[in-house]
């Protein structure tokens, strides 16, 4: 939920929120394949029911102040249906852009949604808390700002977003990435690829990865194939690879233990490997290569300081 207001008008709001009535909108969905959800401002949490033969909504309006009367009937002209009891449904809210919220929708609206777990679902949103857990389909997201969870997926996962931080959990499926700003935590996935972030990126267990980020601190442990790191800025701390690591870097230092083969090219800061299967540092201008408890070669440019212990 989304609420701009400021000084002591926050206590009163947030009261105001907790007592807000909640509504029912069911849809009956027996068989349905596909499910999306084009909404706008508000929160919105989403969770899968191998069971459930309808879509079942609890919804709830963000209006300070004047809704009392009639407010169900209000919601359900800003929320509409289409495919109703057919293999595709959509539900969509229709608010106006309201200078008072920023140019954004006017009402925000809260969602509580339980739909089949079977079904693909595609998540289109403006702003707001996304949580969205338990699907055994495939489930895309395009998400401007807020935070974003994401846990318990069976199927394939991609997201595209503008802002805020993501969290992703137990989606041994391919994960796909991409997000302009915000902080990333990624546990437990299937083949990972993040195609652009600009944050702190921390992976925890992937069957593969690839990176590419702008700026902050990526931190990876636990990959069981490849693991490829494209980075402009920030720290890169690599700890368990099974399979190649290849890691192109602007600045920071690179810290790596543990991992097959690595092939680093890198412009500045020390590099220092511990128990790789081997080091090719291909390409660097400045800083130190340290080693230790290497199983194979180690190649670093002329000119370059390499420390063994």
């Amino acid at each position: 939920m989304k609420i701009a207001y400021v000084g002591v008008l926050l206590v009163a709001v947030s009261a105001f929120a907790k007592d807000r009535p909640t509504y029912p909108m069911n849809v009956a969905a027996p068989g349905v394949k596909s499910i999306t959800l084009d909404v706008q401002e508000g929160d919105l949490v989403v969770r899968g029911d191998p069971a459930a033969t309808s879509i079942q909504m609890k919804v709830s309006i963000d209006r300070f102040f004047l809704f009392k009367l009639g407010e169900e009937g209000i919601l359900k002209k800003l929320i509409t249906v289409s495919g109703e009891n057919t293999p595709q449904i959509t539900i969509r809210t229709d608010i106006r852009k309201s200078a008072t919220n920023w140019g954004r929708a006017e009402y925000p609206i809260d969602f509580e949604v339980v739909v089949p777990a079977s079904a693909a679902l595609h998540v289109r949103d403006t702003s707001g808390v996304i949580e969205i857990s338990a699907m055994n389909g495939a489930v895309e997201i395009h998400d401007t700002s807020g935070t974003l969870a994401v846990r318990r997926i069976a199927g394939p996962l991609t997201i595209d977003k503008e802002s805020g931080d993501i969290r992703v959990a137990d989606v041994p499926n391919a994960v796909k990435i991409a997000s302009r700003s915000g902080q990333m935590r990624l546990e437990r996935v299937g083949e990972l690829e993040v195609t652009s972030s600009d944050g702190n990126l921390d992976v925890a267990g992937a069957r593969a990865a690839r990176l590419t980020n702008k700026g902050g601190n990526i931190t990876v442990k636990d990959v069981k194939g490849d693991l490829v790191i494209d980075d402009d800025s920030g720290e890169i701390d690599v700890r368990d690879v099974a399979g190649r690591v290849t890691i192109r870097d602007t600045s920071g230092q690179i810290r790596a233990s543990n991992t097959g083969p690595m092939v680093v090219d890198d412009t500045s800061g020390d590099v220092v490997v511990n128990g790789a299967a081997s080091l090719e540092v291909r390409a660097k201008e400045g800083g130190q290569v340290k080693v230790s408890a290497m199983k194979g070669d180690v190649h670093v440019p002329p000119g370059i300081t390499l420390s063994r212990k």
